[in-house]
């Protein structure tokens, strides 16, 4: 896979939105960085033309080719139009929401913009960084267990259904411990089971479809003599929220929760981080140690899932 090297171009004002539904999520953090949407994007023009007329947005559309040139194109599409996408505004800034590529097919020739951030917002919440900030102590080998299940009215495959909601959680673990190499794979109707490897750290998934309505994440690592855990669930019609942050069955905080949804809070933190690092304030470097995930990095989630091809 290669990266295109363009020179920086730190100039980040006016901004695009290809995507109706999660791609307004971002709206207030755009405008709290201080860009303007000037453009807004969906397949279906009548709803374009709606959600702009809400946002104050002056321009909607239905086609890439009528967006004006803009500092900053978020993508919020289903992920096999993301590769076209990109290559369509390759000369901005683009923040692609993941996954990057899902289920497409890895072109190891295509040539991934610079300027290009991947939005996986697990490591921006609160309990996620607690969590780093309580396993920097360490440099034992960990053995982690994450267990997801989900039940939601969307007609998606197991794989996908993975990819939209267990990659989140899966994301914090392979930022914080390594890039993945699969050991096992076992698919089992609705459910699925990973074994990876992550340097010296090994990570097993246990993923599957049904029970209780809504997305439950249950992470739990072991590491030296010590145990730490983190639960976090999201039930239809309630914002998100995370338990306590468990150290040797200790609570560790008060858990996570806002009414205006931490998740949601999560997410916009990481646009504008993504910001910053175009605006030059973030070195490239830096905001991967902080968990952000450019184009290599965020395929380590397909990578995970099937391997490397």
């Amino acid at each position: 896979m290669t990266v295109l090297k363009n020179p920086l171009i730190n100039n980040i004002n006016t901004a695009a939105i290809i995507g109706c539904n999660w791609g307004m999520v971002h709206v207030d953090a755009l405008k709290q960085s201080g860009l303007k949407v000037v453009s807004l994007v969906d397949l279906e023009l009548a709803k374009a033309q709606r959600v702009a007329q809400q946002h104050n947005i002056a321009h909607a559309c239905n086609h890439i080719q009528h967006v004006p040139a803009v500092d900053l194109v978020l993508i919020a599409t289903p992920a096999l139009s993301h590769q076209k996408l990109i290559q369509h505004f390759k000369d901005s800034a683009i923040i692609c929401e993941k996954p990057l590529l899902g289920l497409s097919q890895v072109d190891n020739n295509f040539i991934w913009p610079q300027r290009l951030w991947v939005n996986y917002a697990f490591s921006q919440l609160a309990s996620a960084k607690l969590l780093d900030s309580l396993l920097s102590g360490y440099s034992q080998p960990a053995h982690v267990r994450l267990n997801s299940q989900v039940n939601l009215p969307l007609n998606f495959t197991l794989e996908q259904w993975f990819l939209e909601t267990t990659s989140h959680p899966l994301s914090w673990l392979l930022h914080r411990f390594g890039k993945p190499s699969q050991q096992q794979k076992i698919v089992d109707g609705q459910r699925l089971k990973l074994q990876l490897q992550a340097g010296k750290h090994l990570i097993d998934v246990d993923f599957h479809l049904g029970g209780t309505a809504g997305i439950f994440h249950q992470i739990d690592i072991t590491i030296g003599q010590d145990s730490l855990s983190l639960n976090g669930e999201y039930v239809p019609g309630k914002p998100w929220r995370f338990s306590p942050v468990m150290l040797n069955q200790q609570a560790q905080n008060q858990g996570e929760y806002s009414p205006q949804d931490c998740w949601i809070e999560a997410n916009q933190r990481s646009s504008q981080k993504m910001i910053e690092q175009f605006r030059g304030n973030i070195s490239h470097a830096d905001f991967l140690e902080q968990g952000g995930f450019d184009a290599s990095k965020a395929l380590w989630l397909e990578q995970a899932l099937f391997g490397d091809k």
